[in-house]
């Protein structure tokens, strides 16, 4: 099932990388993959995954109506017999899937092979990062996926352990299956990325960071840590992708709009939003370094970038990043402007003046990152099987 939309496009990039890894894995014939989807889900061109028999099911439109004797079915089944969601369920044991994840649905006696994913447990460390009614409802929803749930999957060993202190019932149902990102080899092979900095008004050397505007992406380390730079007279150009509007507190756009200007670096940001995945990764291949400043994570996806294209990445040093990538020179005190200041500075004196995209490190990582796709695929088809 797609996961994700405009809101969480880590969700969107999550569908992705499990359709490029059973198509990198996936050689001898064609694997079929359904997509289930909502109406305002955008998934994009699917045409590149090859190996992969897909098809892409609005679920509205495949499973039956809301009939009043379809609702009363339903609701026997839900009330007799357990079931969570008997309407989409029932059409899947009737079509016999092998596998279905990421889901919330029953097992049906055994008869529907299910994989719930708990992407990390947010809503417990950072609280404050969302609004109430967001945090409640993500407390239920993994408390009910912790509980009810048979086959459980975690990006990372940080989270699974997290989760048996939380919810000790997910001990024995828990799998492990860090993800490697997508990255379309194509877009990497183009050495002129001039016109893409151009597009941006993008001149000189520059940092680059992709997140979502979120309490816990700690952009405000990162501001407060140029700032800090520009008063020594380090003028550092900052790229920022991803969402502004952060849709769990509506209200911390405005936030950070205006502790951007607070901090006097308004006219070294470059705030792009959401722009599309090729400008993306040519501005990572431009970018002097990458930085990803995050206070919690469950599997960073900037991490997998920034090692999939062989960058140089300034990390906040918690748990997570250390398990993701241990042998990064670049870790930082999350919470320290003064120490990623220094980072960021001693990157930039390494790194400045240098001309990228760098090939010879690019071609490298690429074929890292080809064999972690391909532990990736065989991971998530061992835990279907399993």
């Amino acid at each position: 099932m797609a996961s994700g939309d405009s809101a969480w496009i880590g969700g969107i990039q999550y569908t992705m990388n499990i359709l490029h890894a059973l198509n990198m894995v996936n050689t001898d014939n064609a694997m079929a993959v359904h997509i289930f989807k909502g109406n305002k889900q955008n998934l994009g061109d699917l045409k590149k995954f090859k190996n992969l028999d897909l098809k892409v099911l609005l679920i509205d439109e495949v499973v039956p109506g809301f009939t009043f004797s379809n609702r009363v079915f339903w609701f026997i089944q839900r009330k007799l017999f357990g079931r969570i969601n008997p309407r989409f369920e029932n059409y899947l044991v009737k079509n016999k899937y092998d596998y279905v994840y990421p889901a919330v649905l029953s097992d049906c006696h055994g008869s529907l092979n299910v994989g719930s994913w708990i992407a990390d447990f947010q809503y417990h460390n950072y609280p404050d990062g969302h609004s109430k009614e967001t945090t409640v409802a993500a407390e239920k929803q993994i408390s009910f996926i912790a509980s009810k749930m048979k086959k459980i999957v975690f990006s990372s060993v940080n989270a699974e352990c997290e989760s048996y202190q939380l919810f000790p019932e997910t001990v024995g149902k828990s799998h492990v299956m860090p993800f490697a990102v997508y990255i379309n080899e194509d877009d990497v092979v183009k050495k002129d990325l001039n016109n893409v900095c151009r597009k941006y008004g993008i001149e000189g050397p520059f940092l680059m960071v992709s997140n979502l505007f979120g309490a816990i992406k700690n952009h405000k380390t990162l501001f407060d840590a140029l700032g800090l730079l520009k008063k020594q007279g380090v003028k550092i150009q900052l790229v920022c992708t991803g969402n502004i509007v952060n849709y769990a507190k509506m209200e911390y756009a405005n936030e950070i709009l205006q502790f951007i200007t607070n901090s006097g670096i308004r006219t070294q940001l470059f705030l792009l939003g959401l722009i599309p995945r090729q400008d993306q990764v040519s501005l990572y291949r431009k970018s002097f370094a990458m930085v990803q400043p995050s206070i919690h994570e469950g599997w960073s996806t900037c991490v997998e970038e920034a090692k999939a294209l062989g960058k140089t990445l300034i990390l906040s040093d918690i748990p997570l990043h250390r398990e993701q990538y241990p042998d990064n020179p670049w870790f930082f005190n999350p919470l320290n402007a003064a120490d990623l200041a220094k980072k960021i500075h001693e990157v930039y004196l390494i790194q400045g003046q240098k001309e990228f995209p760098n090939i010879l490190s690019e071609q490298k990582a690429l074929s890292n990152y080809k064999k972690n796709v391909c532990d990736f695929g065989k991971k998530f088809l061992d835990i279907a099987k399993a």
